[in-house]
């Protein structure tokens, strides 16, 4: 698997994360810089990447992966309208730094839009081979595409806001012209060694042939690749056998003898400045005994920012720590300004915690996973009442979870479903690797569904309140209740979708209940989005309640005025 080292690059004013995959030897026959996708793609495609990575450092190559300028966790803004230009800069970039190892012949690797953008970048540099991962050949028709796409599984966007959304991110209108002006020219790539990997659908069309042709080069057939790619569900079926094939191509193209690697390591960068002039500073750092990667964000000039007020993010389900459409790094980076430090951390089998192991995924509520959102929690602050947690779906159970167990100053929970403490191990089997998308959504219509649906309509709720706490079915007064008895104020926001499975299983009538004890947790009910939170404006709701919740938190006024979204306003519940 190799060793790999996560380090800033770059230049200084807008620094790039990677992660630089070593072999064990220390020696590498050449060096391949990987181009990730766009959007959800990238946060879904993450795993199978650093998959890439680790079967080349097997094979003696030193492997980059790395985020684009105003993508994943490297500095800039995502809705750059210069951020075409920024994502080919970012390839140079990665590129340099695996020359800066040492080691002198290149191989660039695009996937999907990585394709697309490592094409655009090869016109400027000398490079040995070039792997074309089920590309995207026109700008313009993926913007289509993804356009498509939105618009039918999210819906509609302000239409007062220009920016263009995609699934997973947003971009600015100056940006959209660039990138759709972006072709594959197999002219830029004339006398570089190549491989073009494309899916069993488009394999013969028109398009993928004339390319093909122009390549003259090496061809492999993708079969069930959507599944990686676009997955159904929250599980991502990593296509191990094309792994394999792409990293035995390149490695058969590399040179015989290795060169020594050097590599410095930059673990601190200044990723954004405060309005004031003051250095936004991130630090990569290793949580606990499984050493946990963990990104802290700060505004000051040293120090680690362990005892500032902190937000620590849990991610969701197997995604890595940047959090839906990146609102996590925005977040944190926002919250700095005020003295609020941030940490964004990776569970092991995710992001860069750990390898990535095929045939073992991680279970998603393993009790791994329960171990590992503790020592972050441990890790991110001496004094738990300097701790605000929060996160999404699963990462919102995990912020309520430890929150019990540590005694934050608070919570905040977005589009939380599973409201139960204890976890049945039923629901660890029905959220297991390759299960049905319908079952892992608890959209199935098997006797036992139906069954519960009679009783959250028709049981009374002193009965519908037991059942949940035994976590036979899902009941917001257990959750709430209990981290009212620990002192944990709590905030909720939930999607238009999230506030629907909320009201059906009774929250209202448990809401209720909690305010006739004295307690009284804010639920947000934001009327529009879906649960992951890939719509653009659902996200602002999350930034404006996440911000405003953590100061009034910790007490911190500002003086600054925030942009609030008065398109969309959200209804607390009262």
């Amino acid at each position: 698997m190799g060793v790999q080292y996560p380090t800033w690059f770059g230049p200084d004013d807008l620094p790039l994360l990677g992660i630089v995959h070593v072999p064990d030897s220390g020696r590498a026959r050449a060096a391949v810089v990987l181009c990730p996708p766009l959007g959800k793609e990238h946060v879904d495609t993450y795993r199978g990447i650093k998959a890439l990575a680790e079967s080349l450092a097997d094979r003696g190559l030193l492997a980059v992966r790395f985020d684009y300028a105003g993508a994943g966790d490297s500095a800039g803004a995502q809705d750059d309208p210069d951020a075409v230009a920024g994502w080919l800069r970012s390839v140079v970039e990665a590129v340099g730094l695996a020359r800066a190892t040492g080691v002198s012949s290149i191989c660039l690797a695009g996937l999907r839009s990585g394709a697309l953008i490592a094409a655009a970048a090869a016109a400027t540099e000398a490079i040995d081979s070039m792997v074309l991962w089920d590309p995207i050949l026109s700008g313009r028709n993926y913007l289509r595409e993804q356009r498509a796409q939105y618009t039918l599984s999210i819906g509609a966007d302000d239409p007062s806001d220009p920016r263009v959304s995609i699934l997973g991110g947003v971009l600015d209108p100056a940006a959209v012209s660039a990138l759709g002006a972006l072709t594959i020219d197999p002219a830029r790539l004339s006398g570089v060694r190549t491989l073009l990997a494309v899916r069993t659908a488009v394999a013969d069309t028109p398009a993928v042939r004339t390319l093909a042709d122009a390549l003259d080069g090496d061809e492999i057939t993708l079969v069930d690749h959507e599944a990686f790619t676009n997955p159904a569900s929250f599980h991502v079926a990593l296509p191990t056998g094309h792994i394999r094939e792409i990293a035995d191509w390149i490695a058969e193209g590399a040179p015989a003898t290795g060169t020594e690697v050097r590599l410095e390591v930059r673990d601190r960068a200044r990723v954004a400045s405060t309005a004031d002039g003051r250095p936004v500073v991130e630090t990569l750092e290793e949580f606990g005994p499984n050493g946990l990667f963990a990104i802290r964000t700060h505004a000051a000039a040293g120090g680690d920012g362990a005892t500032h007020p902190t937000l620590l993010f849990h991610a969701t389900a197997y995604e890595h720590r940047v959090g839906p459409g990146r609102l996590w790094v925005e977040i944190a980076r926002s919250l700095a300004a005020d003295g609020v430090s941030s940490v964004r951390y990776d569970r092991r089998g995710t992001g860069n915690t750990g390898v990535v192991d095929p045939d073992n995924p991680v279970a998603l509520y393993s009790d791994g996973s329960d171990r590992d959102a503790r020592d972050a929690a441990d890790a991110a602050v001496a004094d738990p009442r300097d701790l605000v947690m929060t996160g999404l779906c699963s990462g919102a159970w995990y912020s309520a979870a430890v929150a019990l167990r540590v005694r934050p100053r608070a919570v905040i929970l977005t589009d939380l479903i599973l409201w139960s403490v204890y976890r049945r191990r039923s629901l660890r089997e029905q959220l297991a690797p390759g299960m049905p998308a319908g079952d892992q959504a608890g959209g199935d219509l098997s006797a036992r569904a139906r069954i519960k649906a009679l009783l959250q309509r028709h049981l009374p709720y002193p009965a519908w309140r037991l059942l949940g706490r035994f976590g036979v079915t899902q009941v917001p007064e257990v959750l709430l209740e209990a981290l009212r008895k620990a002192g944990v104020p709590t905030t909720v926001i939930l999607s238009a979708e999230d506030h629907a499975w909320f009201v059906g299983q009774r929250g209202e009538e448990g809401l209720r209940r909690l305010r006739r004890r004295g307690g009284d947790p804010e639920i947000h009910a934001v009327g529009f989005g879906d649960h992951p939170a890939l719509h653009r404006d659902l996200r602002e709701r999350i930034r404006t309640v996440t911000t405003e919740t953590v100061l009034r938190r910790f007490g911190i006024s500002v003086e600054t005025e925030r942009t609030v979204d008065t398109e969309h306003t959200a209804e607390v519940l009262r």
